[in-house]
C-alpha cells in the first residue's frame, strides 16, 4: 500500500501568522487602554462636576439664610446697641468681591449665628482653590469677627470672577464692605456664582484638562442692617 506524504507549515508561514496575530492583539489592547483611560477620564470629569455642584448648592443653601434673624425677630430693647454688633443678629451680607464673600446668618437652624467667608485661595497647596470659614459670631462688629479658619471646598478653579451683586437686576460693582459702602450693600437682592473648573487628568483623545463651568443664581430672602430706606433694609 502506497503511503501518501503529508507537510506542515513552513517557518515562513508560522512566522506571518505571529506578525498577524501580534498586530491584531496589538490593535485589541490598544483599544482596551484608551477604554480604560477613557473611563477614567469620564470618571474624574463626573466626580468634579459632583464637587462643583455640592459647592454650589452648600452655597445657595447659605446665602438664602444670610440675615436671618435679624432686628424684626426680637423685641425692643433686647439686643444691645448697636444691635448690628450683637451676636443674636444677622446683619446679612458682610463683603462681595469678585473671589471673596462674607456674610452673617443661622444657616443650620441651631439658633446661633454664625460668619460665613468664602474665598478663592490662588496660592495655597492644592489651588487655585475656593475655600470656606464657618465660625460662631461674636459681640463685635461685622468686619472685626474672628480671623476665619477655611477648609478646602473645590480644587482647579480656573476663574476669578466668581461673584457678581445685582440690585434690581442691575449689576453692582465690587468690591463692597458692610462699613464702607453699607447703601450699596443694602441694596443687592440677587448673587450670582459662576465657577469654572479644570480636571487634574488629562483626555487621552483630546490631550487637554477638561474643563465645566456652574452657574447659580441665589436670590437674597432676608434684609440687611448695613443701611436704611435701601432695596433690601431691615427699616
Amino acid at each position: 500500500m502506497r503511503r501518501e506524504k503529508s507537510s506542515g507549515f513552513s517557518l515562513i508561514e508560522l512566522m506571518i501568522v505571529m506578525v498577524l496575530l501580534l498586530v491584531v492583539l496589538g490593535a485589541i489592547f490598544r483599544v482596551i487602554n484608551l477604554s480604560m483611560e477613557r473611563s477614567v477620564t469620564e470618571q474624574t470629569k463626573l466626580d468634579m462636576f459632583q464637587e462643583g455642584r455640592e459647592f454650589m448648592d452648600q452655597m445657595t443653601r447659605d446665602l438664602r439664610l444670610a440675615g436671618y434673624p435679624n432686628r424684626h425677630n426680637f423685641g425692643v430693647g433686647v439686643l444691645s446697641n448697636p444691635d448690628t454688633d450683637d451676636h443674636r443678629a444677622a446683619v446679612g451680607l458682610v463683603k462681595i468681591a469678585s473671589g471673596e464673600l462674607q456674610f452673617e446668618g443661622d444657616i443650620d437652624g441651631s439658633g446661633t449665628v454664625s460668619v460665613i467667608h468664602y474665598l478663592l485661595d490662588s496660592t495655597g497647596t492644592n489651588c487655585p482653590c475656593l475655600k470656606r470659614s464657618q465660625l460662631v459670631k461674636i459681640d463685635a462688629s461685622p468686619m472685626a469677627q474672628t480671623t476665619p479658619v477655611y477648609e478646602v471646598e473645590v480644587q482647579g478653579v480656573t476663574n476669578t470672577d466668581i461673584f457678581t451683586a445685582f440690585n434690581s437686576g442691575a449689576s453692582v460693582t465690587p468690591p463692597l464692605t458692610f462699613t464702607s459702602d453699607g447703601a450699596a450693600i443694602a441694596g443687592i437682592d440677587t448673587i450670582e456664582a459662576k465657577l469654572s473648573l479644570q480636571s487634574a487628568a488629562i483626555d487621552p483623545r483630546t490631550k487637554t484638562r477638561p474643563v465645566t463651568t456652574l452657574v447659580t443664581t441665589i436670590k437674597i430672602n432676608n434684609c440687611s442692617a448695613a443701611a436704611i430706606a435701601q432695596q433690601t433694609s431691615c427699616n
